[in-house]
């Protein structure tokens, strides 16, 4: 099939996100996609499909990752991280990441665990080209535990508390991490860490806390995968709760509000590509009306729509219409 033929095939898929990677022996769940000098990079928690008859997944030992030219055509590639050594901060898992670069270094935030069941941890990685990334700060520990001052992150381990889904940017002179983890009262937060030389973090405690809502058909009932983009001045800080996939707007990367339901999307990311942009979903079959409601497959791969602004709001669109300059430049002949 020529890249065409595959660009043809992808652009008729019915839904606005298309389907443009699916492994053969495994899941996508969350992820992360940069671009770097030689094309785009997806690193991913990686989820064997045996696990998924069993009703659930356990932990992830390793780091999966795949490339691409177009974003259409997704090669796998060796995973770049695995779990770590007897008594390591990620012995059993090395779960959903962030990368950022900065200073032609790149810095990929993770969660793991020493044993399952577990607290998180946050740990680090960097990199000089994508391929090859060394755990920090080295000695097997973490580089981040939330402080217990405000969490309820305990040592023993209670599944769900955090911290987890970590998310990475570098704005003025710091990295500032944004995570999911509850506070000692049970509720759900968004809290932050900030670093000037991204191996070593202070806990800066939550920015914003949530209803946990009972385990229902619709979302997760607490705070999953923040993520925070820059644009015009603007932050927009997306995340996964109880309503679906929601995002607020901030005029600093501290302060945001109010919530905007955007969509039914599960993990995903906004990225851009210079002025187009883009927004995925991965994991559960797209357009189910539940995230938790419905686990009977088919599961799929990483799904790719396109993202347009209006009046400073994001709204998704078909992929094809972003990448065929839309509106401009769209091919109304289909």
């Amino acid at each position: 099939m020529t890249s065409e033929d595959r660009r043809r095939q992808i652009f008729a898929q019915p839904g606005a996100l298309k389907e443009v990677y699916v492994p053969e022996d495994h899941l996508i769940d969350g992820h992360a996609i940069v671009r770097g000098p030689d094309g785009w990079h997806v690193f991913y928690e990686l989820i064997e499909k045996a696990s998924i008859k069993k009703g659930s997944h356990g932990p992830v030992p390793t780091m999966a990752h795949a490339t691409s030219d177009d974003l259409l055509t997704w090669t796998t590639q060796e995973p770049v991280l695995r779990n770590g050594g007897p008594g390591e901060w990620d012995e059993v898992e090395v779960g959903v990441c962030s990368v950022v670069e900065h200073d032609g270094r790149w810095y990929m935030v993770y969660n793991g665990r020493p044993a399952h069941p577990g607290s998180r941890r946050i740990g680090m990685a960097v990199s000089d080209d994508l391929w090859h990334w060394t755990k920090v700060p080295g000695d097997g520990s973490p580089v981040l535990i939330p402080s217990q001052t405000w969490s309820a992150w305990k040592e023993e381990g209670i599944l769900g508390f955090g911290p987890k889904d970590p998310w990475i940017i570098h704005h003025e002179d710091r990295f500032i991490m944004y995570y999911s983890c509850n506070n000692k009262r049970n509720e759900p937060s968004i809290a932050v860490a900030s670093s000037t030389d991204g191996i070593h973090w202070q806990d800066d405690g939550p920015i914003l806390y949530g209803p946990r809502v009972a385990r229902s058909l619709v979302s997760p009932p607490g705070f999953e995968c923040p993520r925070v983009v820059k644009r015009d001045g603007k932050f927009y800080l997306f995340v996964m709760h109880f309503w679906g996939f929601q995002y607020a707007i901030g005029d600093d990367p501290y302060h945001f509000g109010p919530w905007r339901v955007l969509g039914p999307f599960n993990g995903a990311v906004i990225f851009n590509d210079e002025e187009r942009w883009y927004i995925t979903h991965a994991y559960y079959p797209f357009g189910k009306r539940a995230f938790f409601g419905a686990k009977r497959g088919p599961f799929r791969g990483l799904y790719i729509g396109g993202l347009v602004w209006d009046a400073g709001l994001p709204v998704p669109t078909d992929l094809r219409d972003v990448m065929e300059d839309w509106p401009q430049e769209r091919d109304e002949s289909g």
